[in-house]
């Protein structure tokens, strides 16, 4: 029997976003290893698993830029693989890129890193971020493969030398969506929702968005603009909750705290979708599953987030950190026309079909490691 390893920080990111590609292997035939990090972990996540799935949970804080804290993760990454000595390793976030890349190569064992997103570390110039980047480097260029899943990212991969060009394979849709999970319902348009669906942070466009709710009001004071996700106390980026709750009770946003339903949120009748993050996204998730689920969609042209809409067609693109461009926007779709509103959310369903289907990650992964597992 095949043996597949995931290694990821977040056990509930790594459920959400490839929970088919496990589930796929499994039915292979393939013996799943799942090694998370214990400390960004629930007993109600670890009891939903599997019980076939064999689980190692491992020490990493991973914000932290402690060589102690790292070495201790690195060691036991290398207690696990050495014990293993899985078919194949799927390594998914930073750290598991940097350490596990590279305890993999020292089994020799066949390595697979997915760059999500270029994230914080390629943001700015600091000696800090100088050096995760070199070791991000030494590392990635000893995966086997390197998965990337927009033209940017892959662009600053090549050019930056991080792997060669041979080794890189970009999932022009992502990771997917299981369209079965975020079905179509087709909607009607006699009121307008904005729904920006993020972790609250500066640069997920959280100033920009309240800005441009407070000129929509003026002009349309009973249109509903909320707010759908988790504060973010604990980045430097997070929005403190005071300034929060002080939008809400001012009656700029309607603030809806967090759901384990995001779907029931969407798919009201009048959503459009709001994302405007200025973040080094990969491919943004929200955004794939409002087209699955048939929202027309307003957000930025940053890398990550445009390649889920076509302007004018499913949505409107706008340059992020632009307010008034993003007020222009969401006051264009008020002054649609019904059916023109429908339209577009037709348009995000055929482009989710097209594009997004999870089904087509699928054979995307089948492909990469057909020499192993089939």
């Amino acid at each position: 029997m095949k043996k597949i390893l995931f290694c990821n920080n977040n056990l509930s990111g790594l459920i959400h976003f490839r929970k088919e590609v496990i589930c796929e292997y499994e039915k292979m035939g393939c013996e799943i290893i799942i090694v998370v990090t214990k400390q960004l972990i629930t007993e109600m996540e670890l009891a939903e698993l599997p019980k076939e799935w064999k689980v190692y949970l491992v020490s990493l804080n991973p914000n932290s830029i402690n060589p102690f804290s790292d070495f201790r993760y690195f060691f036991e990454l290398h207690n696990i693989y050495k014990k293993e000595r899985p078919d194949i390793i799927f390594h998914y976030t930073i750290k598991p890129n940097i350490y596990g890349t590279i305890v993999a190569r020292l089994y020799k064992l066949t390595n697979i890193a997915m760059v999500a997103g270029l994230g914080y570390m390629f943001e700015g110039d600091s000696l800090k971020k100088r050096i995760a980047r070199k070791l991000y480097k030494f590392s990635l260029r000893r995966a086997n493969k390197v998965i990337c899943l927009n033209a940017s990212n892959a662009e600053v991969l090549l050019k930056g030398n991080y792997c060669e060009h041979r080794n890189l394979i970009w999932f022009k849709g992502g990771e997917g969506v299981n369209l079965d999970t975020y079905s179509y319902k087709p909607m009607q348009f006699e009121t307008t929702k904005f729904l920006m669906i993020a972790r609250v942070l500066y640069d997920k466009g959280y100033s920009e968005y309240v800005e441009a709710a407070k000129i929509v009001k003026r002009k349309y004071p009973n249109i509903d603009i909320e707010l759908l996700g988790p504060l973010a106390t604990d980045s430097p980026m997070g929005v403190p909750e005071e300034i929060v709750r002080n939008d809400h009770k001012n009656g700029f946003i309607k603030y809806l705290g967090v759901t384990n339903d995001v779907p029931s949120y969407v798919l009201r009748d009048g959503v459009i979708v709001v994302v405007v993050s200025k973040y080094l996204e990969g491919l943004n998730r929200v955004l794939m599953e409002a087209c699955s689920m048939g929202r027309p969609i307003i957000t930025t042209t940053n890398p990550g987030c445009q390649e889920t809409v076509e302007d004018g067609v499913n949505g409107f693109l706008i340059s992020p950190g632009d307010h008034l461009a993003l007020a222009e926007a969401m006051m264009k779709f008020i002054e649609l026309p019904q059916n023109k509103k429908r339209k577009m959310s037709e348009a995000s369903r055929i482009k989710a079909k097209e594009v997004f289907d999870v089904k087509i990650v699928l054979e995307h992964y089948k492909l990469i490691t057909k020499d192993i597992v089939l």
